[in-house]
């Protein structure tokens, strides 16, 4: 299917990322890029916006027998970063992760799993990509160089400072998931990071809780980033109230809020339900 944009307009405050059809690199945060992995989810630090954002959006690909709707965030060297407006599936980080069910008294994992190795990587870049692209359209989605840092190290003054420290193995990818900055620099504020979950994706068991203080479903779904959580077998997420939880949740992908489950049975020992956003960046021309 031939991409079709469908502008919205972009509602941002003075100051605010540029998204949508603007290129979205700065000096201070740099961002996966297709020519170019320079990612760190520890440099960006600006501040969030009160105001509403809205992107455009386009239709590119299909998922599930359902058309997969896009989020235009940046375009750059003629491609355009695109990260899917739905939740489209619920599966673990990865599924060796230790799979001890969230409670007070279950240990920690003491595994940890990279990006690099995590089977969800293996899984976005297999089967998701050959489920939701033609030839044509997997032809026009950029091999992408992400160079990650890691998250879950300690953050002392010497540490902070030295960046072999935080280094991860670099990777090259079709299909990816936003680091922790990402989140926070594409998205201008919690609310414009909440997402929702496609019909399979709430069969498949994705948690459609609040991860706030609150009881009342919301309809919204947690989803998977790709930076390492603050500890072993952890990674960051995005919370179903669009908060970037860079602690993280277990890679199996339990989920746990002090109230009763929110999601459906979960389909495997290993959890998996927290939702996953693809990100690709494409050739602008085939959207248009």
């Amino acid at each position: 299917m031939r991409g079709i944009y469908k502008r919205a307009g972009l509602a941002l405050a003075a100051g605010a990322l540029a998204l949508g059809l603007a290129g979205c690199a700065t000096e201070s945060a740099p961002v996966s890029d297709p020519s170019k992995g320079d990612n760190t989810q520890l440099a960006y630090t600006g501040a969030e916006s009160a105001d509403e954002q809205s992107f455009d959006t386009v239709t590119f690909g299909s998922y599930q027998g359902q058309d997969i709707t896009w989020l235009a965030l940046a375009e750059e060297n003629g491609k355009t970063l695109l990260i899917s407006e739905s939740v489209l599936d619920a599966v673990p980080y990865d599924n060796t992760a230790e799979p001890y069910q969230w409670s007070v008294q279950s240990p920690r994992p003491q595994k940890d799993v990279e990006w690099a190795t995590s089977s969800i990587r293996t899984w976005l870049n297999g089967e998701f990509l050959n489920a939701a692209f033609s030839a044509d359209e997997k032809g026009a989605i950029a091999a992408t160089t992400l160079a990650d840092t890691k998250n879950n190290v300690s953050h002392t003054a010497a540490t902070a400072a030295d960046p072999s420290v935080h280094a991860a193995e670099e990777t090259t990818d079709q299909v990816f998931l936003l680091s922790l900055a990402e989140a926070k620099q594409y998205f201008a504020n919690n609310a414009a990071r909440v997402a929702h979950p496609t019909d399979y994706a709430v069969k498949q068991g994705v948690y459609v809780g609040v991860a706030s203080n609150d009881e009342q479903p919301d309809g919204a779904a947690a989803w998977w980033l790709r930076s390492n959580g603050y500890y072993a077998g952890y990674a960051s997420v995005v919370t179903d109230d669009g908060y970037v939880h860079g602690d993280g949740y277990r890679m199996a992908g339990e989920l746990h809020d002090g109230f009763d489950d929110h999601g459906s049975e979960l389909k495997s020992t290993l959890g998996g339900n927290i939702g996953v956003r693809p990100a690709i960046w494409v050739e602008t021309s085939a959207l248009s």
